[in-house]
């Protein structure tokens, strides 16, 4: 049963095709084809390998779109003997979850192990025009085996689902965690030089160079726990990093090297994309209208209720986001976000007309936002979450704007 087979089933003559997204066919795709190999496959089930066969780690290149930007990573299980060349990836999620986009929000989206056919699975990687390497693990027959029949029994469905975590527990560190707990051996990762004093958000970043509005939200909403540094193991959620942590892995006793050989499956020449213009540069262009337009108001006595309105709600949604990651979801590295000091939900109080009488109901909220941003301004490059220079012209922004409310409640 290959690939191909699946197709048919799925093809647009079938009933079923309307009510599936394109996602959520594909993963429609895997599953049926883990039932099919896992239960139609006696020769599978027996968990024999031939001498011939080879397990390895396959390393996939960053791809344009955000679920793919950091890589991805894959086993593969080769036998020419028996014929089969499978490949087990703990990277599929389905679409067609109920409540996917609040489960995928919360930290609650379960990912899970699917099985495809090598060919299938290159075949994608080269219409994305990704790169694909491959580290043959230098295992026993006896060891190959036993991963194997690990593998297998890990697609079965009811141990094929797990809570997914980006740093924590991925597709990269759930196949680095069986391989290496198959080695009769313990195995020994050095810490390279590279690392450093490298943090998780150091380690994402690099990936970002050319994304930099993608970069600059992780940035505002990834909190303390992402500037914890990484060490040889941690740093292995990246799929990058752990296909270079297994070239100069080596087993406890003897020795020997994880990897037997290292192969190019597929090799594309990365594209020179032009350079996106840096958030900071359009964030301190945005400052000049709204100094100008501060001053109109400060000369005039009035108020520019509009741009009050943007900046203020803008700033309410974000403190309420920052709220939403930290206190109601299963994600731990959104929380503890010192963004809150200078984005809270105070500034909701500042979009209400005031009077005279209840001024006062304007003023507080007010007096504590300037207060927090200018504690923000100055203190930011101390604080133990990063937090981007590009924020300043924000901040002078929300300031301006919070001097002269303040001086119409007569401060």
């Amino acid at each position: 049963m290959t690939m191909n087979t699946i197709d048919k089933y799925l093809s647009k003559e079938n009933f079923i095709i309307p009510l599936i997204p394109y996602w959520g066919k594909r993963c429609c795709k895997y599953l049926i084809l883990t039932a099919l190999i896992l239960l139609n496959t006696n020769q599978l089930l027996s968990n024999q390998l031939s001498d011939d066969a080879h397990i390895s780690i396959l390393t996939c290149a960053p791809g344009d779109e955000l679920y793919s930007i950091f890589g991805h990573t894959a086993i593969r299980v080769a036998d020419p003997t028996h014929n089969f060349d499978l490949v087990f990836n703990y990277g599929t999620f389905n679409f067609n979850t109920p409540n996917f986009y609040l489960k995928f929000a919360r930290g609650q989206l379960d990912y899970m192990l699917s099985v495809t056919t090598f060919d299938r699975f290159v075949y994608e990687y080269r219409y994305e025009g990704r790169s694909v390497w491959e580290q043959v693990l230098d295992l026993s027959p006896y060891e190959k085996k036993q991963l194997f029949q690990a593998l297998l029994i890990n697609a079965e469905p009811e141990n094929r689902a797990y809570a997914y975590h980006f740093f924590f527990d991925n597709c990269a560190t759930r196949v680095r965690d069986i391989a290496v707990r198959h080695f009769v051996d313990d195995v020994v990762f050095d810490v390279p030089q590279y690392i450093g004093t490298m943090t998780f958000r150091h380690a994402i970043g690099s990936y970002l160079q050319e994304k930099p509005w993608i970069k600059l939200g992780l940035d505002l909403l990834l909190g303390q726990p992402t500037d914890d540094k990484v060490d040889a193991s941690s740093v292995q959620f990246l799929p990058d990093y752990l296909m270079w942590q297994f070239d100069a892995a080596h087993t406890a006793s003897g020795g020997q090297g994880l990897v037997k050989t290292t192969n190019t499956i597929l090799l594309f020449e990365p594209e020179n994309k032009s350079r996106t213009v840096s958030p900071a540069i359009w964030l301190w262009l945005g400052l000049i209208p709204v100094v100008l337009l501060s001053w109109v108001d400060f000369k005039y006595q009035k108020r520019q209720y509009w741009l009050d309105a943007i900046l203020f709600s803008l700033t309410t949604l974000f403190g309420a986001l920052i709220i939403f990651l930290w206190f109601f979801t299963s994600h731990s590295v959104t929380g503890p976000n010192w963004h809150i000091l200078w984005a809270n939900p105070l500034h909701l109080a500042l979009l209400f007309p005031f009077r005279k009488d209840t001024k006062w109901i304007v003023k507080t909220p007010a007096i504590i936002s300037l207060l927090l941003i200018i504690a923000s301004l100055l203190f930011f490059p101390f604080m133990p979450q990063y937090i981007p220079p590009a924020l300043i012209p924000v901040w002078l922004m929300l300031s301006v704007r919070l001097v002269l409310l303040l001086k119409r409640c007569k401060f």
